[in-house]
């Protein structure tokens, strides 16, 4: 149900929510949109307006989606910039094993599992696993990223009881299962990706409608996880960004006298 306008949703937060709404959909009504970002309707067109604007949002024939600065954006995030150069290569090997497989790389982010990488496949018909989709709770990536961490709660409709079975289960082998459990025509493995320091940062999966191709999936998963952590090691730094002259002339300015008498020394 929509929030009435005198409970007051702050504006940033009002367009937040509606393209958190269009990140699970590829074009979507004023009506919908604004009954599941919980706004009223006359609110979330005056914000859909402003989002089309500035360009992220695109509308056509009175529906909605994502834009093209939004996608711009995204793709800036870090640490998704450094983990899809590093498993690109590595998932496309994956991906090729089946051609109705479907390979998506996850980090944590919220206490969540959020797709920053995929491939196209037969999958994404039935749940969609494109780059920014938050995944269902308790899924294998999910069980992978925070098996490391054993003082994270479980997620929504799991005892702590269970979720530390699994997530002592996943550590064991390596990699972790599922057969229906978050979506209940897929089946998927997931394996974790390697800080060069050793830390978990993120999980390769793959998924597929016939849980008989995953079964036998496992080793490849991590083998490419494993692809990708090494990858990840050898990436270089990133650069910092050159100042402009205005930039340096803003830093002298603003030195303490001090400072730019010690420098005549």
């Amino acid at each position: 149900m929509a929030r009435s306008g005198t409970e007051g949703r702050g504006v940033l937060e009002g367009a937040f929510a509606l393209m958190e709404v269009l990140a699970h959909g590829d074009e979507v009504g004023l009506t919908r949109l604004a009954a599941d970002a919980e706004l009223p309707k006359a609110t979330a067109h005056r914000l859909l307006g402003q989002l089309v604007a500035l360009g992220a949002v695109q509308s056509s024939a009175g529906r909605y989606r994502l834009g093209p600065r939004t996608f711009r954006l995204g793709q800036a995030w870090h640490p998704a910039r450094a983990l899809r150069a590093a498993s690109a290569r590595p998932m496309r090997e994956l991906a090729s094993a089946g051609n109705r497989l479907g390979v998506s790389l996850s980090v944590p982010e919220a206490g969540h599992a959020v797709v920053v990488g995929s491939s196209r496949s037969e999958v994404d018909d039935v749940f969609s696993l494109h780059p920014g989709v938050v995944l269902p709770p308790g899924n294998a990536a999910e069980l992978i990223l925070t098996a490391s961490t054993p003082e994270a709660g479980p997620p929504r409709g799991w005892s702590r009881a269970a979720w530390s079975r699994e997530a002592a289960r996943a550590r064991e082998q390596g990699m972790a299962f599922q057969y229906g459990q978050c979506v209940s025509a897929l089946s998927c493995v997931a394996a974790p990706v390697y800080s060069e320091a050793g830390h978990v940062v993120a999980a390769v999966a793959a998924t597929a409608l016939d849980g008989r191709q995953i079964a036998v999936l496992g080793e490849a998963v991590v083998r490419t996880a494993s692809m990708v952590s090494a990858n990840l090691s050898r990436l270089p730094a990133p650069a910092a960004r050159p100042r402009r002259e205005w930039e340096h002339a803003r830093t002298a300015a603003d030195r303490p006298p001090h400072a730019v008498m010690a420098r005549g020394h």
